[in-house]
């Protein structure tokens, strides 16, 4: 909701220069936030790249340090601090990026540690080649989720039958009573 007519929108804080042993994540959808939030409660500095311009805007209100960039830009990594980050986490959903990206960062800091997405186990044999350290692989995760689901399903007593259906076994004819005739 913008501000009141005659008040300054909020302005977005320079983020500081990284000063290193930080996280990078690259892409601030649920992926990055999970990210995100589990450095931070490990106390880990974040730098967030982002190429959203609403979800920079909004991020750097907040006070989150954040860049808008392509990640696959030399200079964009550098204004992040790659060289000096220890984390880095390539979490959008772009296998071309993430595997420009991967390469990049490990180029410009051997030492880093990568986690990168990717949604095909092919293109994560070719991220690990690259530099990663470790991998999400969507249909791998998504095969791991269906197999936890049907495993609970036989696992489960439920009323459902779960074999394919066979045919109702026949009723037995209906009994047939005689009533008297009615008396004329």
């Amino acid at each position: 909701m913008p501000p009141p007519e005659g008040q300054d929108q909020p302005k977005p804080r320079e983020p500081g220069p990284p000063t290193g042993g930080h996280a990078i994540i690259v892409g601030f959808g649920l992926s990055g936030r999970a990210a995100a939030n589990a450095l931070i409660a490990h106390g880990i500095p974040i730098y967030v790249i982002e190429r959203n311009n609403e979800t920079v805007r909004r991020c750097a209100v907040a006070g989150l340090r954040i860049v808008e960039g392509d990640a696959t830009d030399e200079q964009v990594l550098r204004l992040a601090g790659v060289e000096t980050a220890a984390f880095f986490a390539a979490t959008m959903p772009n296998e071309h990026a993430v595997l420009e990206m991967v390469g990049l960062a490990r180029r410009l800091n051997p030492n880093l540690r990568i986690i990168a997405r990717c949604e095909y186990v092919s293109t994560g044999m070719k991220l690990t080649r690259r530099g990663a350290d470790e991998v999400v692989i969507a249909e791998q995760v998504i095969a791991a989720e269906f197999g936890r689901l049907v495993g609970s399903l036989l696992d489960t007593p439920d009323q459902r039958p779960l074999s394919p259906a066979s045919p109702a076994p026949p009723s037995p004819a209906p009994a047939v009573t005689r009533q008297p005739a009615p008396a004329p």
